[in-house]
Parts: C-alpha cells; structure tokens; sequence
C-alpha cells in the first residue's frame, strides 16, 4: 500500500493527538481532512467524512470511541479502520459486536496506541503499539514502515496484554501521582519554598505532578475506569501503601528495610535506569541554573 496515494480521515482532528495526526501526514503530503465537534470541522458530520475517506481514524476521547465507531461503521465497507485509543479491550469488542449487526459492511480494522502526546517536538524515538488487525495487514505493513521510516519505533503487544500492561504504565503511574500530588496540595506548604528546599530528585517529582494535574483530567479519568484492568493495580498500590503506613506507624525500622530489600531483585533488572536518573538529575540543575 502506499499511503500518499490514500485519503485520510480524522474524527476528532481538532484538538489533541487528533490534530497532530492530521498534521503529521498532511507534512509528508498526504491528502488528510477532519471532522470535529466545532465549526472548524471540515464536514458536516462524522458519517460524511467517512463516506470520503479511505482511511478513518477515530482519535476522539476514550468515552466518546464507542458510539463515534458505530455512527461511521455502516460507511466502512472495504475501507479502513484505525483506532488510537489507550484502552483497547472494549474497543475491538465493540468493533466485532458492529461487525455482526452490520453483516453488509466489510471494513478492515487496525487498532493502534502511539505512546506519546499531541506537544511532541519530533516523531523521533517515539512509541506506536501496534494493538490488533483483522484485514488491515498492509495498512499495519505501510504504518509500520511510515514510522520507522521517520524514527518512530514500533512494537506489537496484543490487545489484552496491552490493557495489562496499560494498567500498570498508565494506571499505576497516573493514580501514584494524582494522590501524591494531592496530597502535596492539602499539607499547604508554600509552593516556592518547598521548590526551594527540593534537590533535583524530588524537583523531578513536583515538574511530573505539575505536567499531569494541569492537563485535561477527563483523559485520566478515562483511563483509570475504562482498563478494567487497573482496579487490581491500584487494590494492590492500596494494599502496600497500607502496609507501609502500618510499618512506620509502628517505627518498625526491621520491617521497613526488609520491605524494601525484598524489591530489590526484581529491580536490579533494571539498574541501568541509575545512570539516566543521574543524567535527568544533571540536567535538571543545568536548567534550573539558567
């Protein structure tokens, strides 16, 4: 397949990762249109846009993939579907129960998650999981040439095991900071002193905290109750932190070392992250020497 010879269709083009795409392959010369919610639209609805395009990818909020699916699927007969959602499970349940009440329509389907946001700089070492295909493998083939071809790097993790997964990368981390960062909220430090008495370790804590809280929590709300995986990450996240609360209430300095020490062979796989941290950490007095 080449991809310049193909039209593409973003639902949800305006805003977010929806409006990087557009302008992604618009820049490499391929025909690319949207539709959105707002005047800017391109077309007057979403099945419109579909009836054009060739390829449609819906990039609209995970809340909002089931029914914007099933509004374009009767317009999808030997066309493409992509999907860039960070949730996966629900979504290509939903494409397969469309699939059996549109037994006519014979679309071609690809679902995709780019690990990365809209404010990117560069395509440059970035992630695309490339998720599930039923038909779509030479769409998969030319994406998956697209990307690497403007150092993207791709990988393939299988629907499900990427909601795990998801549930521990996104899950995990997005609810660690959320409560983390409220909890800095509600002890009512001055804000500046605290920045003040920070080394860039925790420095680099407060700059994360901050990314997160100030972007649209609808996305991470999505997130954490759509993967029906990450209740179970976060019960356990729960159970430690309760552990642990048990272990200091107490002043059980024995338990405290062993709880940590009993974690130490699973992340001694991982110890050359010690070397990046000090790299992020150097940086990070760099800039804020400036």
């Amino acid at each position: 397949m080449e991809l310049d010879k193909q039209k593409i269709g973003v639902v949800g083009g305006n805003q977010g990762l929806g409006s990087w795409v557009v302008k992604f392959f618009r820049a490499q010369g391929i025909e690319t249109r949207f539709s959105s919610r707002g005047k800017e639209s391109e077309f007057e609805s979403n099945r419109q846009l579909a009836d054009w395009a060739d390829i449609v990818i819906l990039a609209v909020p995970i809340s909002a993939m089931s029914n914007v699916m099933e509004e374009v699927f009767p317009s999808l007969d030997d066309k493409y579907l992509v999907d860039l959602t960070s949730v996966k499970k629900f979504v290509v349940e939903k494409y397969y129960s469309l699939r059996k009440v549109y037994s006519e329509v014979l679309p071609k389907y690809l679902s995709i998650h780019p690990m990365f946001g809209p404010s990117i700089k560069s395509f440059d070492g970035n992630v695309v999981l490339f998720n599930h295909v039923d038909g779509a493998e030479d769409l998969e083939k030319a994406f998956k040439e697209f990307f690497t071809h403007h150092k993207g790097i791709v990988k393939d993790v299988e629907y499900i095991k990427h909601d795990k997964q998801m549930g521990l990368v996104q899950g995990l981390n997005h609810f660690n900071v959320f409560v983390s960062a409220k909890t800095m909220a509600r002890y009512n430090e001055d804000f500046e002193d605290i920045k003040s008495v920070a080394s860039p370790p925790y420095r680099i804590f407060i700059v994360f905290y901050t990314r997160y809280v100030m972007q649209n929590p609808l996305l991470y709300a999505d997130i954490q109750m759509r993967n029906e995986y990450v209740y179970e990450v976060v019960r356990i996240f729960r159970d430690e932190m309760n552990k642990l609360f048990d272990i200091i209430q107490t002043r059980d300095r024995d338990s405290f070392i062993d709880y940590i020490s009993e974690m130490q062979d699973f992340f001694s796989q991982n110890s050359g992250d010690i070397e990046v941290s000090s790299h992020l950490m150097q940086k990070l007095s760099e800039k804020l020497e400036m």
